[in-house]
């Protein structure tokens, strides 16, 4: 029987290739990307993850097999380590300063996550939560093998191409195959949904670092408390 794993990836491929082809990454690859948008991107990654964790502790009180809640809560607190390690590193190398400003994307996505982990079904929770390390793992080994000698930003690079990285996407979508096969027709197609939306949403979150948009840049962002 074909896995739901497969059928997720294979409905939301294109949105992958597409995100491969975004400027971003292009630029990424090719150690072009200024310092200035990679900067912006850490930083609305470091929000990103700070509420992606959250939400998958959020979905670790909600499981039963002690396995599946053991990978959920040392992927959240491995998240929290990466933002104390990886990206301080990051910011170190690129000099970087706080702009304060969060994409719509950023904004959107971290919602959303958090929505599913506190009102969904858990298996759906489960299902938006996969996108994320499972794009990052497919976008990291292929600018691994694409990306000039010595580029700038090795160090994201390797973090994201890493057998680790890549051996710990493999154990959630085991958990995301485990589940499915436990579920009912319905709530599968519901996991299916919320997979491909938030593949659709990473791709929005590299377009927004990439464009530096900002969620409240209107002309009535001064307005005066009463």
């Amino acid at each position: 029987m074909t896995k739901l794993s497969e059928i997720v990836w294979r409905k939301s491929e294109h949105v992958y290739q597409d995100i491969i082809n975004q400027p971003f990454n292009q630029e990424l690859m090719s150690g072009a990307l200024s310092k200035e948008r990679f900067c912006y991107y850490i930083e609305q990654d470091s929000f990103y993850l700070k509420h992606y964790a959250n939400a998958l502790a959020m979905i670790a009180a909600q499981l039963q097999n002690v396995e599946h809640i053991k990978y959920f809560l040392e992927a959240s607190l491995g998240i929290i380590d990466e933002q104390q390690n990886l990206h301080s590193l990051l910011k170190k190398e690129f000099d970087f300063k706080e702009t304060g400003n969060l994409t719509l994307a950023t904004l959107a996505y971290t919602s959303y996550l958090c929505y599913m982990s506190a009102v969904e079904p858990l298996e759906v929770a489960v299902a938006a939560a996969l996108p994320c390390p499972w794009v990052y793992r497919e976008v990291g080994l292929h600018i691994a093998r694409h990306s000039i000698y010595n580029n700038l930003f090795a160090s994201w690079i390797k973090n994201y191409s890493s057998e680790k990285f890549a051996l710990g996407v493999e154990k959630a979508i085991d958990i995301f195959d485990d589940i499915s096969e436990q579920t009912t027709k319905s709530i599968r197609q519901q996991m299916c949904d919320a997979f491909y939306k938030c593949t659709v949403l990473e791709w929005y979150f590299w377009c927004d670092a990439y464009e530096m948009r900002v969620f409240d840049n209107t002309k009535c962002i001064n307005v005066p408390v009463v």
